[in-house]
């Protein structure tokens, strides 16, 4: 199962010096606060906006997620 990696999205947001605030921008939200519920992991991006995120950064989409094994299958 793949899992959206946030920290990957944080630590690329910051590395290019970009606030929350510029990136809710990107993706055409009307305030930083589900931005910022969303890198936090309380609500989740959609395809679209982890695409347009890809797009922004020229990064293909698969940098953003991680496999993620089920407990019962270490």
């Amino acid at each position: 199962m793949k899992k959206v990696n946030l920290k990957k999205i944080k630590d690329i947001r910051k590395n290019k010096g970009l606030s929350q605030e510029d990136m809710a921008n990107l993706l055409g939200l009307k305030s930083l606060y589900p931005y910022h519920r969303k890198e936090s992991g309380a609500q989740k991006f959609s395809a679209e906006e982890i695409h347009a995120i890809a797009n922004y950064f020229d990064l293909p989409i698969e940098y953003f997620f991680d496999d993620e094994l089920a407990i019962n299958a270490i």
